[in-house]
């Protein structure tokens, strides 16, 4: 059996979610907001299926998800609980009509980005003799998808006539909310309110309106409207630096393996492929099952530190598809069996997907989503 494992702690994930639910009512005690736990890409790695029972248990209102696969998958767990799939439907090529019929079977709500979309949706809508919930999004300065802001108000006019669907919801998307200095994030904000108010002045008044992101959750209370998306703060960490430390959250997920082969080498050995690891002196190592095949990145290679026993050691050696190396010392106290945190916060060792994403010159996002199907996910306090 594979020691290699994620250990998923739903403790920590209910104490992420209660830090969530404090900061969002502390800053507006007598509001109802609604929280939609975005569980996209396998729920940030951490395991969709589960994540999102456990979240429903605890009173999330929404689920996010990219596409329609995501949501298939999930309604098939969770009847009940609304289901937001943030991917635009593709209406060219791809069997539009089967895609609408699982948005009936399903009672998936829909993102609508474009008009074609909606008259689309409202058409089929009419066959299945039901009226589809949509959300609109709006793009006030992401550039990515969604109803450009300056067009938004006659586009959203036209959608609001259409018989057969429903706008359950309109929302944007930051595209720096973690950062600092929010200047952007307020223009986009700014943008925003604009289009409801005039769209409040013709009569057009949208149930559902959401807008903040983990970014924006943390440091942008007045983009909380009557929902909010939590996506990484759910899972135990910051978006950016810019936003560090406003809520205590704690890292769900501890990536971990066993030591199961110690070694001794000599002075001058080369270690692992390419031989970007000589000895300076005869020392032992540990042989860990885990590496870039598993989202360990090699990018980790002679940089990253492991806690086995809670005592840190060095990585050594080019990290392989496989396997990695532990620098032990010249003695050492390990046996075969030990377990080795690679990732997360465990023992008063915190060697959280930020650090290892510092070390990659990438994101903890990437890092956490990179751990590998074939990584088991165990969970505990369920």
């Amino acid at each position: 059996m594979n020691p290699t494992r994620a250990e998923i702690d739903f403790a920590k994930l209910a104490f992420n979610v209660e830090q969530i639910r404090r900061h969002i009512h502390g800053e507006y005690p007598k509001r109802k907001i609604k929280i939609c736990g975005v569980v996209k890409a396998n729920a940030y790695g951490h395991g969709l299926e589960a994540i999102s029972r456990k979240l429903v248990d605890l009173g999330i209102d929404f689920l996010g998800v990219a596409n329609y696969d995501e949501a298939i998958k999930l309604r098939k767990l969770i009847p009940n609980t609304p289901i937001l799939v943030f991917g635009t439907l593709i209406h060219s090529k791809l069997e539009p009509a089967r895609y609408v019929s699982i948005l009936h079977k399903h009672n998936l709500t829909a993102t609508v980005a474009s008009f074609d979309t909606a008259k689309f949706l409202n058409d089929y809508s009419r066959r299945f003799k039901s009226r589809f919930k949509i959300h609109i999004e709006v793009d006030t300065g992401m550039r990515r998808i969604g109803l450009d802001y300056k067009r938004a108000f006659r586009t959203i006019q036209q959608i609001s006539a259409l018989k057969h669907i429903e706008i359950e919801g309109i929302f944007t998307h930051f595209a720096a909310s973690e950062e600092k200095n929010k200047s952007f994030s307020r223009l986009q904000l700014k943008r925003f309110n604009k289009l409801l108010a005039d769209l409040k002045k013709s009569g057009i008044e949208i149930p559902i309106i959401h807008s903040a992101n983990s970014g924006a959750v943390l440091d942008l209370k007045d983009s909380y409207f009557n929902m909010v998306r939590p996506g990484l703060l759910l899972y135990g960490y910051y978006p950016g630096t810019g936003v560090r430390n406003k809520i205590p959250l704690k890292p769900v997920m501890n990536l971990k393996s066993k030591v199961t082969f110690l070694k001794k080498i000599e002075t001058g050995e080369s270690v692992s492929y390419n031989r970007k690891y000589f000895a300076a002196k005869q020392e032992f190592i540990g042989s860990v099952p885990i590496g870039y095949g598993d989202g360990y990145q090699r990018k980790l290679t002679n940089k990253a530190k492991v806690s086995i026993n809670k005592k840190l050691y060095r990585q050594i050696g080019a990290v392989t598809m496989d396997w990695i190396m532990v620098q032990l010392g010249k003695t050492y106290k390990i046996k075969i069996g030990d377990d080795v945190l690679l990732m997360g916060d465990d023992n008063g060792n915190r060697l959280g997907a930020d650090k290892l994403a510092s070390i990659c010159g990438t994101i903890p996002y990437e890092i956490l989503c990179a751990v590998a199907d074939r990584v088991e996910r165990v969970y505990l306090n369920g």
